[in-house]
């Protein structure tokens, strides 16, 4: 069965599909599914770059620093950010591959007072996006469009204010950006409360699938010796989703966790850094077939300039 690309050269996928290599339209749609990912090409075997795990962050027992101010604070900042994937077939190829892409770019960031009490808009622009498969070279993806958000400091809910929900993701122009804008606004309460929850719910289109990922994130404010603070962050998600490619249908789920741990400090105090792993495996069917595959990722996020 053949699979088809999205948009070619231009969106990071090639058109040549081998026998035993991932079909591109399949890791078009795997690839931009957890938090920073992106789509890949036709690539060699992976090279020889460690491939990432999962590590629960270690938790440190000293006495912990309360958080009573807020980290939205009006200005400008800029974040870069870095993910490692390693994708591998499990099930329903003859060969067991697997392919690496390394995605890079800067996030920007402009908050501004909000009308109402204790909020504030948040607006997230990406710039200088690449991403690169296997040995090959850099490949550059158009910036995402802006997008904007409101957020409660007080209790650091963040709600889009622009999200707009796919419906056609069959031409090849339709994917969605791999940015979401919630890589650099995390919910982080101004409060006392050492734990607490957040959901969220976002379709894109990926490989001719419109996709509906559900992530449930829990936060743990973790002890500190210093001025820096430390969050946990644990999160499932779940994905669902169906599409057509080459006039057949295909149905796509899967379900991943991840572990961050995010740094927060300076004044005004200001998210400086988010690092973690995660792991998703996935289910491709049509009426002829069915894959399994595995995603591991690695990401770290760093705050450049403010």
């Amino acid at each position: 069965m053949n699979w088809r690309s999205t948009r070619g050269e231009s969106s990071c996928c090639n058109t040549s599909t081998t026998r035993g290599v991932m079909p591109a339209r399949i890791r078009s749609t795997i690839a931009c599914l957890v938090v920073a990912g992106c789509t890949t090409t036709t690539s060699p075997r992976v090279t020889q770059r460690p491939e990432p795990g999962i590590e629960k962050p270690a938790r440190d027992r000293s006495t912990p620093v309360n958080v009573d101010v807020s980290t939205y604070t009006p200005g400008r900042l800029q974040y870069y950010l870095q993910t490692f994937s390693v994708v591998h077939v499990t099930a329903g190829d003859s060969l067991h591959r697997a392919d690496s892409t390394h995605l890079t770019g800067i996030l920007t960031a402009t908050l501004a007072a909000g009308r109402a009490h204790n909020t504030v808009i948040a607006h997230v622009q990406s710039d200088s996006v690449s991403v690169a498969t296997g040995s090959g070279t850099s490949i550059p993806l158009p910036p995402s469009k802006l997008l904007t958000f409101t957020i409660d400091t007080q209790t650091g809910r963040v709600v889009p204010a622009n999200q707009e929900v796919p419906r056609d993701c069959t031409t090849g122009s339709a994917d969605s950006s791999p940015i979401y804008g919630r890589e650099v606004l995390p919910t982080i309460h101004t409060r006392a409360a050492q734990t607490w929850i957040d959901t969220l719910y976002t379709s894109t289109c990926r490989g001719g699938a419109l996709l509906t990922i559900a992530r449930i994130a829990s936060y743990t404010q973790l002890p500190s010796r210093d001025s820096v603070l430390q969050f946990l962050r644990l999160t499932q998600f779940q994905i669902t989703g169906n599409g057509h490619q080459w006039n057949q249908k295909i149905e796509v789920s899967g379900e991943g966790t991840a572990a961050d741990t995010l740094h927060v400090s300076g004044s005004p105090l200001r998210l400086q850094e988010v690092s973690g792993s995660s792991q998703t495996k996935f289910s491709f069917r049509t009426q002829l077939r069915t894959q399994d595959f595995t995603q591991t990722s690695t990401t770290r996020i760093t705050l450049r300039s403010q």
